[in-house]
């Protein structure tokens, strides 16, 4: 498997991921690298949204990041009520001041991503007062999201703290660890994977979590959960140095990016499940 070969630009078009280790933008990476220098805070509402500007537009929504996160704060407005924010991903926008909080002094500082936490692994994982199913509810959390767990597995169960003070209880089952691409064979197929298990997903624009997607939203969170971070917005995809065009035929995983030939705008992006499709 390899990242992508190059042929004129047509509609689609397609690119493959390098299995470089570069490719994890962990701590050593050129994305994922830590500066102590930058304001840092972390993501402590479920989902939380980047906008153009100071503004709750619909159409302005430019990407999300989920509970957990850890975002760099490069400006701010209004007093600081509004934050300039970038992801591990690079991408930027707009965000409240409130739904962030510094990090946990146990925990920080840390490279993005990184940091003895536990991610969700299912779809969605209810966090829950007590151990059990008919207890109340504290929050829904999408896959990707970032907790810290305090005890051991209670009858199934784990208790959770979550960014900003609250606690509760998740199903074992919807846990694991942050995901690792130790294994760039298994990159694709694990990315495909996920990619089925999201068919049905609203549609959001701006959309990064499994409450609603956009196109480069799921690709991006479908090789995240494989261990791999990709930019957001199918031309800065398409555009990413680390990616080689496609030449022959295309590969289980590869990204495949849609666009208007004579103005070469990419517009959309999907990936390859194999068999053509």
């Amino acid at each position: 498997m390899s990242f992508g070969r190059k042929t004129p630009f047509s509609a689609p078009q397609e690119r493959r991921r390098s299995p470089e280790p570069r490719l994890s933008l962990g701590a050593d990476s050129p994305l994922g690298r830590y500066n102590p220098f930058v304001k840092t805070f972390t993501v402590s509402h479920n989902v939380v949204h980047l906008w153009k500007g100071q503004k709750r537009a619909e159409g302005d929504r430019v990407s999300q990041v989920l509970l957990g996160a850890t975002v760099s704060v490069l400006d701010e407005a209004e007093g600081g009520a509004w934050v300039y924010v970038q992801g591990d991903d690079t991408y930027r926008g707009w965000t409240e001041r409130a739904l962030l909080m510094s990090p946990d002094p146990e925990i920080a500082p840390r490279p993005p991503g990184l940091g003895g936490m536990i991610a969700v692994s299912a779809p969605f994982a209810d966090v829950r007062e007590r151990p059990e199913l008919a207890s109340g509810l504290v929050v829904r959390l999408s896959i990707g999201s970032i907790v810290s767990v305090h005890d051991a597995d209670v009858s199934g169960w784990r208790k959770v703290a979550l960014p900003g003070g609250e606690s509760g209880w998740i199903r074992a089952e919807a846990l694991a660890p942050l995901p690792v691409a130790n294994s760039p064979e298994a990159i694709p197929a694990l990315a495909v994977r996920w990619a089925k298990e999201f068919l049905g997903t609203p549609y959001l624009w701006g959309g990064s979590s499994a409450f609603g997607l956009d196109c480069s939203g799921l690709a991006q969170l479908c090789y995240r959960l494989a261990g791999i971070v990709l930019r957001r917005d199918a031309d800065i995809q398409r555009s990413d140095p680390r990616f080689v065009p496609v030449v022959g035929e295309r590969q289980l995983g590869d990204l495949v990016f849609f666009g208007n030939k004579e103005t070469e705008k990419i517009t959309h992006v999907g990936l390859d499940l194999g068999d053509r499709r």
